[in-house]
């Protein structure tokens, strides 16, 4: 009988020994059919976020898919991390072959006491098998595979190798994978640059990202941080009180979302589409790419500030929307860039898809034509009423105030925006021509072959009018508008590199002179709101029954075109662009220009135009008759012939040119109102030193 029983014994023996190497043999070979090739983990490239950084290589936000990863090698992962994440989820890490048979024991032991899974015996290599191959199915066929395959990683690739993919593999928590973006999400910083406190709370999150998540459950988050710092003393990475001293550490928790949609977001998007038709959307979210821009980030949140909070403070006058771009005139490279005050509520980009008529913005182009045409900032226009035939019928160009001044000289007439003079200035010089000036600067959209062009009757876009200033700003030079300086892939191969290609389409000359005459539309003219207290040049902009407001200004090195308006295109309540438009401009620009030295316009060397006057206005040095300075104590606008105009500075008073102050002004037009509406009245003219001259007849 006990023969008997012994043998059966050891036939199910043999039958459950042949039964387990059969299932191990099935497994083996499952495994090698479900991963043909674990090799191929050498250059395993997982689902990495693409980066967009401002000029100064500051991230401005991610794109991604579902998986918001960015790669870093092992060597940029502190070891403070690497040790916290070895002692808290495989301490054996080094020693062990795939899988840990003690740590499957223990926590057998322990499933088995609380009669319910309360512990994993996985090793960090079963983990990343099971994150990349796997499903998270808990069954017996996927454990045995998920061990098998662990074993032939291990036994394929280094440790370092394996520790490497695994911390850029695991997901931490609110959308993040890999140690890198979980490090910017909780703590807005490189993961290279995480002190122990702050990897011990990382490493923490493994287990239960969601439900350690500093953010949601600070305190729950501590004591998980504590558990990970008594595991590393315990392990012996690190003393006891080296691990007091990190969990007494202060962190702060920034929980900085970088997920599109943060800071400039219109710009963003505009990118975005760029880069898919280029590289394709897949590319994009999840090619790993570092697109490098060039946007100021510091420059876009003033920006952002700006137009928000002026369209918030003037919201009773019916203005619901603004839009501002700002571009380095000599490199065409887009500094700042607000497509609208709330992208949450609406993605509709205000300054490339919305066309709205420009209004007097639109002026120079017009007398930019009839300088190089040969007539000169003092020909006389004759702001009289005309009427002129049109297909629709008679037309009759008004002023805004509905007055008239008689004979002006063009100078006067763009400073003080008059629109019946700026007509006959475009017939007289012809609409074709005109047009083409606009072509040569930038403007792109479709412009209506009509004397209402002189009025901005023709729509255009926010961007395109301020690239066109920019040629202003550069001397008669134009750079197309960039966004993107570089695109690097994952490999750090650079696939494109954007420079500028300047182009000379305006002589100078004529430039310069334009330049002296949209000095003084900031200094005297209808834009008077727009003054910075340094040389800047620019133009307001009002449609009819005030549906949209613009101010377009330069200085040497900036260039900013700022809308104001309503979406469905609904009348504001009397906002002109020298009002909120150039107020915004006017903010922004100083912001931008803080520690930039103050640069001035150059002046021709050549003269221009005829004349109907035989003097020059400059500024003097009361007591002399030589150029002021700023030291001079009492600056004076006097009037010279025009062959003995003074050349040279009062040596008196050492300094820089003198520019005019608001002070100044004041004392120039006492008797005189002025303000920042269309209807502001011409005084004196003061200029900046290195403008072109302009000719003052007496009036």
């Amino acid at each position: 009988m006990f023969s008997k029983i012994k043998k059966f014994l050891i036939f199910i023996g043999i039958f459950l020994a042949l039964f387990v190497v059969g299932l191990l043999a099935g497994v083996t070979i499952y495994s090698f059919i479900k991963v043909p090739n674990v090799e191929s983990l050498e250059n395993y490239a997982p689902p990495e976020a693409t980066q967009i950084f401002d000029r100064n290589g500051k991230l401005i936000t991610t794109l991604y898919d579902s998986e918001n990863r960015v790669v870093v090698p092992l060597k940029d992962i502190p070891n403070n991390l690497r040790d916290a994440v070895i002692a808290v989820e495989d301490s054996r890490f080094y020693s062990e072959v795939g899988f840990d048979p003690i740590g499957i024991m223990r926590a057998f032991i322990a499933d088995i006491m609380h009669r319910k899974e309360v512990e994993g015996g996985s090793t960090l290599t079963q983990q990343l098998v099971k994150n990349i191959y796997l499903t998270p199915q808990q069954t017996i066929m996927r454990k045995l595979v998920e061990l098998v395959i662990s074993i032939r990683v291990d036994l394929t690739l280094s440790k370092d190798k394996i520790l490497g993919l695994y911390l850029n593999e695991i997901y931490l928590g609110h959308g993040t994978n890999g140690v890198q973006a979980a490090s910017k999400y909780y703590f807005n910083k490189d993961v290279k640059n995480l002190n122990l406190a702050e990897s011990a709370m990382l490493a923490g999150l493994i287990s239960a990202p969601e439900y350690y998540s500093p953010v949601r459950n600070f305190k729950l988050a501590k004591e998980r941080q504590k558990i990970v710092l008594n595991r590393m003393v315990d392990v012996g990475y690190i003393t006891k009180a080296q691990a007091n001293e990190a969990y007494n550490q202060p962190i702060d928790i920034v929980h900085s979302n970088t997920r599109w949609g943060g800071i400039a977001p219109y710009f963003v998007d505009h990118i975005l589409q760029e880069m898919a038709k280029k590289y394709g959307y897949n590319e994009v979210y999840t090619g790993g790419l570092k697109i490098y821009t060039t946007l100021d980030y510091n420059m876009q949140e003033e920006a952002d500030k700006m137009v928000k909070d002026y369209v918030k403070k003037y919201s009773y006058l019916h203005v619901s929307e603004g839009a501002l771009v700002a571009i380095d005139p000599q490199n065409g490279e887009i500094r700042a860039y607000v497509g609208g005050t709330s992208y949450e509520k609406s993605q509709f980009d205000r300054v490339i898809m919305a066309e709205r008529q420009p209004g007097s913005s639109f002026k120079p182009f017009v007398y930019l034509t009839a300088l190089e045409q040969g007539l000169g900032p003092n020909t006389t226009l004759s702001d009289t009423p005309v009427t002129y035939q049109t297909p629709e019928g008679p037309w009759s160009p008004q002023n805004y105030e509905r007055t008239f001044m008689g004979n002006i000289p063009m100078w006067e007439a763009l400073m003080l925006s008059r629109n019946v003079p700026s007509v006959k200035l475009l017939d007289m010089v012809g609409v074709e021509n005109a047009i083409k000036t606009a072509r040569k600067a930038g403007i792109k959209s479709h412009l209506n072959a009509n004397l209402a062009l002189a009025l901005g009757a023709s729509d255009v876009n926010l961007l395109e009018m301020t690239s066109a200033y920019g040629v202003f700003a550069n001397r008669g030079i134009r750079v197309e508008p960039i966004f993107i300086t570089k695109v690097v892939d994952r490999n750090g191969k650079v696939l494109e590199e954007n420079k500028p290609i300047p182009q000379r389409v305006f002589e100078e000359k004529y430039i310069s002179v334009l330049d002296g005459m949209l000095t003084n539309v900031i200094l005297h003219g209808t834009g008077m709101a727009a003054n910075i207290g340094r040389p800047a040049a620019g133009k307001t902009g009002t449609t009819d029954d005030f549906r949209n407001a613009w101010f377009m200004g330069f200085t040497p090195n900036m260039v900013c075109g700022v809308w104001v308006g309503n979406d469905d295109n609904s009348p504001m309540n009397g906002v002109v662009g020298g009002f909120i438009p150039a107020e915004i401009w006017a903010g922004f620009m100083k912001y931008a220009l803080t520690g930039t030295p103050v640069a001035y316009f150059p002046k021709s060397s050549e003269s221009i135009g005829s004349s109907n006057g035989n003097e020059v206005s400059v500024w003097i040095c009361s007591g002399s008759d030589k150029l002021a300075t700023d030291k001079c104590p009492n600056p004076i606008l006097k009037s010279f012939p025009k062959d003995s105009v003074p050349t040279e500075y009062d040596s008196r008073y050492p300094g820089t040119p003198y520019v005019p102050t608001e002070e100044k002004r004041k004392e120039n037009t006492v008797g005189k109102t002025k303000n920042s509406n269309e209807n502001s009245q011409p005084t004196t003219i003061p200029k900046h030193e290195g403008n072109s001259i302009i000719v003052l007849p007496q009036r």
